[in-house]
């Protein structure tokens, strides 16, 4: 698959080992003429009638533009959008390694239609976790008090030679 990344895309991402049978081009490699002076809309008409399979971009207003919708709509093109990372060129570039590989593979096999891919940033508050808690969970499965669990731990960690 062919995607082309838009000029406000960090570049490094076109440098790096990606999966077999994908490929990314900066737009303004790709057609120097869809970036100077062009709409959104423009630029992925464009794209489409080269038969570009998808565009990466990060810019999420896009999202907002019924003339942008309108040309995607009537295409079979996959729009990635990076959403919160502004242009952090790591953490853009990382949102795309993570995600491009089964973005290329999704639909495989079906008639292909217009898809839009949201990416956003892992919010690792949300995603925090304490060792208590593994600890409650552990001990919920195996049907004892926490306090029962980390008892039979450190006596069979004891029985080791370790000091806990």
């Amino acid at each position: 698959m062919h995607f082309v990344l838009d000029q406000n895309f960090p570049i490094q991402a076109t440098g790096l080992p990606w999966p077999q049978g994908i490929k990314l081009t900066p737009l303004y490699d790709f057609d120097r003429s869809l970036v100077a002076n062009k709409d959104d809309w423009e630029v992925l008409l464009g794209l489409v009638n080269a038969g570009v399979d998808g565009f990466i971009t990060n810019d999420d207003k896009m999202l907002s533009l019924a003339r942008e919708m309108l040309v995607l709509q009537r295409s079979r093109m996959k729009l990635v959008v990076t959403v919160g990372v502004g242009h952090d060129p790591i953490r853009a570039t990382g949102l795309i390694m993570v995600s491009l590989g089964q973005i290329a593979l999704m639909g495989k096999g079906q008639r292909p239609a217009a898809q839009i891919y949201k990416l956003h940033p892992l919010e690792l508050g949300k995603n925090t976790i304490t060792p208590g808690q593994v600890i409650d969970r552990l001990a919920k499965a195996r049907g004892v008090q926490p306090n029962r669990l980390i008892a039979m731990e450190r006596a069979a960690m004891r029985e080791r030679g370790a000091n806990v």
